[in-house]
């Protein structure tokens, strides 16, 4: 089944209807059909100050346009795609720091209705492209402690690049493209000491809250005590990679070893601290197709979704280049 038709039977289902309806239904799909593009750009509920407002709107605005100007957007065909940029609701408390915002551009295929035979778009999709501003923690798997120095992650994989700019992969097969105009890394690797001792100031906190029948926590922090007292100055530097090997040791590989996901966390210094904070440093898009990189357009398109397909050709067939010039000064 579909991605797509496990929506529909999880909407059915809520609705009351029979998901068996859904999962016997079959779409008549319209992959050459004329398409469309429409996003809005919009303040948060966060006031900014009035000069803000207006240079980072005209900022969104920019980056939209220079979207829109490409092939996938300026002709879609067999896909209404419908998005909007914003602001972020939650803004940083230091005022020094760039505004961050984002953005979605969702693509809806079209297909034949049963009752009219009218092409149609799908309500509810799972396509779309992800668009993070300013905002180095968004865009790939967080490492759910939240003990670090700063946001941790999942460590993507680079797969290339497209007009220089780098494509990584996360593990769940989504594609993300990074513009930046700086050459400082995003991220830093999470050190096997800094992983360890996050975690045993977390033990130590659930020892001193837990229950004197209580003797799982207490051994858990003697373990990761003994582990940072163990380690070598060079161990201590050495990238963590998590691994869940036995319950009552750090979940972390072995030094040396291969095995495992690396981690890394955001770097404070990612950022100039001289341009203005409506300036656009960073730009970050996640393009989300189900992870499906040999989609063939020509091999069964009418029996199946071409949403992931146009998905898969905005990142591949867009000038980056051109859309890099949504990075400003102010």
């Amino acid at each position: 089944m579909s991605a797509i038709a496990r929506i529909c039977c999880v909407i059915g289902v809520l609705l009351g209807v029979s998901s068996s309806s859904f999962a016997g239904s079959e779409f008549q799909y319209l992959p050459d059909h004329p398409g469309k593009m429409a996003a809005t750009v919009t303040g948060s509920h966060v006031q900014l100050k009035k000069n803000e407002t207006v240079a980072y709107k005209r900022n969104l605005e920019q980056l939209r346009d220079l979207l829109a100007r490409q092939p996938v957007f300026s002709s879609p065909r067999g896909v209404e795609i419908i998005g909007y940029f914003r602001p972020n609701d939650y803004q940083p408390k230091a005022t020094d720091l760039p505004i961050p915002g984002f953005g979605y551009l969702r693509f809806h295929f079209y297909h034949q209705a049963s009752t009219t035979g009218k092409p149609v778009r799908i309500c509810c999709t799972t396509d779309e492209i992800f668009i993070s501003v300013n905002n180095p923690n968004e865009g790939f798997e967080v490492y759910g402690e939240q003990g670090f120095p700063t946001k941790a992650f999942y460590e993507p994989r680079n797969v290339g690049e497209l007009y220089g700019f780098p494509v990584y992969r996360t593990d769940s097969g989504n594609d993300v493209i990074v513009l930046s105009r700086s050459a400082t890394p995003l991220w830093l690797p999470v050190t096997r000491e800094e992983f360890v001792a996050a975690w045993l100031k977390r033990w130590q906190k659930q020892a001193a809250d837990a229950p004197a029948v209580d003797t799982v926590t207490p051994e858990l922090v003697r373990s990761h005590q003994e582990a940072l007292a163990v380690m070598t100055p060079e161990e201590r530097k050495m990238q963590a990679r998590e691994l869940r090997w036995d319950p009552f040791k750090p979940a972390m590989a072995p030094a040396g070893s291969n095995e495992g996901r690396p981690l890394v966390r955001t770097n404070p210094a990612w950022f100039n601290r001289k341009l203005s904070r409506t300036a656009f440093q960073l730009l970050m898009l996640r393009f989300s197709h189900n992870g499906d990189h040999k989609y063939e357009e020509t091999a069964g398109a009418r029996h199946e979704s071409i949403a992931p397909y146009r998905v898969w050709q905005a990142l591949h067939s867009s000038d980056w280049k051109q859309i890099s010039g949504a990075l400003t000064d102010n």
